[in-house]
C-alpha cells in the first residue's frame, strides 16, 4: 500500500511539474538568454551557405519542444503554406522593462536548411503582440539584423555573388566571391500593426530576379 501511494504521488509531481514548464515563463526559458543589442551578422549566415558547398555536417539543431507551439502563433500558418513540417528552433530570448521577445529559426530540415530567423515579441504579462520575419539565408540572398535596446530592428538585405553562375552550376563546389548590398530598413518589433513589406521573403527565386533587375538598373 505504501508503494502505491508513492507511485501516485510521483505522478501527481509529475503532472504538476509539466504544467508548470509549459507557462509562460517555461516557454521563455526554452531560448538561451541574450543581451540587447543582438545582432545575426553577415559573417554568420554567410558561413551557412559555404558549409553547404564545401558539404560540411551539420550538427542537429535543437527543436523547440511541442508543448510550447501554442505561444507561437504563425507556426500553423506556416506550417499551412508548406506540406513539410515546421520544425522551430529557439535562437535568443531578449528581455527589454517592457517586453520580451524571442528570436527563433523556422527550418523544415535539421541538417542541411535554409535558415529564417523570426522575431516574436509579447508584453510582461506574456500576451503576444506579433511576429516578423527580420534575417535568413537562401544561396541567392541573405538579410541581416541588429535589434536594438528598444526591440527596433533593422534589417539589411544583400545579393550573394558566387564564382560560378548558381543557377547553372548549384552551390556545391561552388565559392562566394562577396555579398551586394540590396536595401536596408527598419521596424518596430514592438508594434501589433504589420504591413506585408517588414516580413523579409526567404524565396530563393524571387530574390534571384530582385538581384538581376538591381544589376541591369545600375
Amino acid at each position: 500500500m505504501k508503494n502505491v501511494i508513492i507511485f501516485i504521488a510521483a505522478i501527481l509531481v509529475s503532472v504538476a511539474t509539466t504544467a508548470q514548464d509549459t507557462t509562460f515563463q517555461g516557454f521563455l526559458q526554452q531560448f538561451p538568454k541574450a543581451t540587447l543589442p543582438f545582432t545575426l551578422g553577415a559573417e554568420e549566415l554567410q558561413g551557412q551557405l559555404e558549409s553547404r558547398a564545401a558539404k560540411t555536417p551539420v550538427a542537429k539543431a535543437t527543436r523547440l519542444a511541442w508543448d510550447y507551439y501554442a505561444f507561437l502563433p504563425t507556426l500553423e500558418a506556416n506550417a499551412t503554406e508548406n506540406r513539410m513540417p515546421v520544425y522551430p528552433e529557439p535562437v535568443a530570448m531578449l528581455e527589454t522593462a517592457t517586453h520580451y521577445a524571442v528570436i527563433f529559426n523556422t527550418g523544415r530540415n535539421f541538417a542541411r536548411q535554409y535558415k529564417t530567423y523570426n522575431i516574436a515579441v509579447f508584453d510582461k504579462s506574456g500576451n503576444y503582440i506579433q511576429t516578423r520575419t527580420i534575417a535568413g539565408v537562401n544561396p541567392t540572398a541573405l538579410a541581416t539584423a541588429t535589434i536594438d535596446a528598444n526591440l527596433d530592428v533593422t534589417i539589411n538585405e544583400y545579393s550573394v555573388n558566387w564564382s560560378k553562375d548558381y543557377i547553372t552550376n548549384g552551390i556545391e563546389g561552388n565559392q562566394i566571391i562577396g555579398i551586394s548590398p540590396v536595401a536596408t530598413r527598419t521596424v518596430k518589433a514592438t508594434t501589433a500593426a504589420k504591413e506585408a513589406k517588414e516580413d523579409w521573403k526567404n524565396a530563393p527565386a524571387a530574390q534571384q530576379i530582385a538581384a538581376t533587375l538591381t544589376a541591369q538598373n545600375k
